[in-house]
């Protein structure tokens, strides 16, 4: 695959997500990305599994997540500092106030 494949598969995988985040308005971008990298189901929800509290507190009005938002940090149950730090720098690159 070509860089420029890649490039075309990953933009048309984040718009699909956004598509799905669309209701959220200016976190849309946000939440797709995190959804990239831990799963839409994380997030919205699947079997047993209930909507995730940042996505509950996005929708009662509450912008202040950022503690929610870097809380999907962990890989096999254990906190991984390099998660941390990335979800850190997404929250300051995507955030809008």
């Amino acid at each position: 695959m070509t860089e420029r494949q890649a490039d075309s598969l990953l933009r048309a995988d984040l718009m699909k997500r956004l598509m799905m985040f669309k209701d959220y308005g200016k976190d849309a971008l946000l939440l797709a990305v995190l959804s990239y990298n831990v799963g839409t189901g994380r997030l919205l929800g699947y079997g047993k599994h209930p909507k995730s509290r940042l996505l509950r507190k996005i929708e009662s009005g509450d912008r202040n997540f950022y503690r929610e938002f870097v809380s999907f940090c962990r890989y096999k149950g254990k906190v991984l500092r390099g998660l941390i730090k990335r979800r850190k720098v997404e929250f300051a690159l995507f955030y809008i106030p």
